[in-house]
């Protein structure tokens, strides 16, 4: 397949990789193989494992902020992994080298470039990470989700404002049969919560809070994804409200975005997106300390949308997401599917095929 082999790199959390694997399906399609570089992190492995897809693992991490002995450590790796890196461009003779998320993108991309191979990064998030500013300038093109990001790069010409690759199956839940799965009525205003992969406990507890307020002021419907670690510290308090359905993770998300009137969740790019695509009325209460708080620039480019409201986590309060949660419903236009003429991966896939002609 040497040739038809299209590498794409990316490493840490989902919101790298899963925009990876939305892109691998196109090139897949399109009759090209692709090839994932992902770190041996547990995350990672899990994920691309389940995905079917090829993949080379590297001992890589993020780069820590301070420097240190770790800071040393992790220099060492990186130089390992580009000759890792450097070895299979030899072996799989990539068409094309993608930079998707995470450290991984720098010795992918730079042993790509020694190999005269075409690149590409993508940026997943508003303020973009140390890795993909300085892969920027080295890169064919820089395709970014965000129109504000553009900013922060110091080669503009190579930018394309593509969005982010969503998940197509998000588009095709049955309403109907989620509803009966979970005995919902239709009639009854639906929440949506979850906290995402980098932990809600201050998020958790509030939300339950909040609802029991609601629940006192009018019928409410509550299907709350706590994440493994929260699920019991919620699911065994002895005061739940009724029709407050807890799970510690969940599959089908497309279908619990299908049934529910407003969601609350964190603000990561691939949430953020999904959102956007679905139209969907959201309260985002962005992850403090996510890297540069690239989560709260996310909302506030997010929250441009009438639909979408922001609160701070040191800002939030039971009765401030209660009263939060009254202003969006008394406010809620009819949720209408988004027509989309290319998804993000599509206008990717298409661009990086042009290239390599």
């Amino acid at each position: 397949m040497n040739g038809k082999n299209i590498i794409i790199a990316a490493s840490g959390t989902g919101g790298h990789i899963y925009p990876g694997i939305a892109l691998a399906r196109e090139l897949k399609d399109r009759q090209y193989n692709p090839v994932f570089f992902v770190s041996n992190n547990e995350a990672s492995g899990e994920i691309i494992k389940n995905s079917g897809y090829d993949y080379v693992s590297f001992n890589l991490s993020g780069m820590p902020r301070k420097i240190s002995f770790s800071f040393a450590v992790f220099f060492v790796k990186l130089i390992f992994a580009f000759f890792k890196a450097l070895k299979n461009m030899f072996k799989l003779k990539p068409a094309a080298v993608i930079g998707a998320g995470g450290y991984i993108s720098a010795p992918a991309i730079l042993s790509a470039k020694l190999c005269g191979k075409k690149t590409f990064i993508h940026e997943q998030n508003t303020v973009p990470g140390i890795s993909n500013k300085f892969l920027n300038i080295f890169s064919g093109k820089t395709f970014i989700s965000f129109k504000d990001s553009e900013k922060y790069f110091k080669n503009k010409n190579n930018i394309m404002f593509t969005g982010y690759p969503v998940r197509r199956e998000i588009f095709s839940a049955d309403k109907d049969a989620v509803l009966d799965m979970f005995k919902l009525d239709k009639s009854v205003f639906t929440l949506m919560v979850f906290g995402g992969s980098l932990g809600a406990v201050k998020l958790n507890e509030t939300v339950f809070e909040a609802v029991k307020m609601l629940s006192k002021k009018m019928k409410l419907q509550t299907i709350h994804i706590t994440g493994k670690k929260g699920f019991d510290k919620i699911n065994l308090k002895p005061d739940k409200p009724d029709n407050y359905l807890i799970f510690d993770y969940m599959h089908n998300i497309a279908g619990v975005y299908a049934v529910s009137d407003l969601v609350i969740c964190r603000a990561g790019a691939g949430t953020v997106f999904e959102l956007k695509f679905l139209d969907k009325p959201a309260i985002l209460v962005p992850y403090p300390y996510a890297t540069d708080n690239h989560q709260y620039y996310n909302a506030k480019e997010a929250s441009k949308d009438g639909n979408i409201a922001v609160i701070e986590e040191k800002d939030l309060t039971a009765q401030k997401l209660a009263d939060t949660v009254e202003i969006m419903k008394g406010k809620l236009k009819i949720n209408k599917k988004n027509s989309v003429s290319k998804l993000p991966q599509e206008i990717m896939a298409e661009e990086i095929i042009k290239s390599i002609g």
